[in-house]
């Protein structure tokens, strides 16, 4: 098959891109590379698709999900062997914040109390367990750990009052320090990781090169658009994701772009950062390398073809 037979071949097939949810700013590049036709203005018929972090991992494992947009459970999947790689980081520093129900004023007093995660091994539930060990606590015996979905589950969750705390993205944290619930810290302040991105099987990286250089390209020219046409997103804020305030829009806004990368490679303190994160929260005594865990070619190939045009 020749290379224009190829990308005529991919520009046809419907390429499915799992996030957890729509809403939030790691969702955001994605959301708005489909929705402003990036993906289509490189040839992509690409769509998000939202399902459970982990179900995100299975597909693209099995190959039933051509991209996943998560990032730490594609690295628990890679350190335990799986034929899976992250192509690209979308986030140089993490935008989770802890948030707990009213009564909970400081970590430790979430003892005995329930604490939601998107499912076990993804970001926020490694970022809880390195939260709670960073103020003595247990996070096997003082706390339990319930699998809930994506941020505006885990926020829905929080408001029903079925679990006190979780670590939430914008918007919904934001909705959450408006209900009366308390924001005690970003993640940010625990340890700078990268955030969201791109994975892929292996396979899909011998057969579809191009394609998944196009895919990276489409995520930089959004997140390129989010950086540059700010009216345009404070608008998408209010009529996407429903806030009304326009000093809540700011705020999230000038909080979130700061964090998006500008070429979609991470680099290696952060990776190492967020590998021990991901070892310490599924106790692994792997050996693997930040070579089995990532492969940045593909984002240095986009970011060089973008720098052409």
């Amino acid at each position: 098959m020749t290379s224009l037979s190829a990308g005529f071949s991919s520009a046809q097939e419907r390429l499915t891109l799992g996030l957890t949810t729509r809403n939030g700013s790691t969702s955001l590049p994605f959301v708005i590379a489909e929705e402003k036709g990036f993906f289509k203005s490189e040839g992509l018929n690409a769509i998000v698709v939202i399902m459970q972090n982990q179900v995100v991992v299975n597909g693209v494992v099995t190959r039933n999900v051509d991209y996943g947009g998560t990032f730490s459970n594609f690295i628990g999947a890679a350190i335990s062997g799986l034929p899976v790689r992250i192509v690209m980081s979308a986030m140089d520093g993490s935008d989770h914040y802890l948030v707990t129900s009213a009564n909970v004023k400081r970590v430790e007093d979430l003892k005995g109390k329930t604490f939601g995660i998107s499912s076990f091994g993804g970001t926020p539930h490694s970022e809880a367990v390195m939260i709670l060990r960073k103020y003595g606590m247990n996070p096997e015996k003082d706390v339990t750990f319930l699998q809930i979905g994506g941020s505006s589950s885990r926020y829905a969750a929080l408001e029903s009052g079925s679990i006190q705390a979780a670590m939430l993205v914008p918007p919904f944290n934001n909705f959450a320090q408006k209900r009366g619930f308390n924001q005690l810290l970003s993640f940010n302040e625990i340890m700078n990781i990268p955030l969201g991105g791109l994975a892929v099987h292996t396979q899909k990286m011998k057969e579809e090169p191009e394609e998944i250089v196009r895919m990276i390209k489409a995520v930089l020219k959004a997140t390129d658009y989010i950086r540059n046409r700010k009216p345009e997103i404070l608008t998408f804020l209010q009529t996407k994701w429903g806030i009304k305030e326009a000093d809540v829009r700011e705020s999230i806004y000038r909080d979130m772009v700061s964090l998006y990368t500008r070429d979609g490679v991470a680099s290696n303190e952060t990776m190492q950062n967020v590998l021990q994160l991901v070892r310490d929260t599924r106790k692994s005594k792997d050996d693997k390398t930040l070579a089995d865990i990532a492969d940045w070619s593909f984002a240095k190939k986009a970011q060089a073809e973008l720098k052409l045009r």
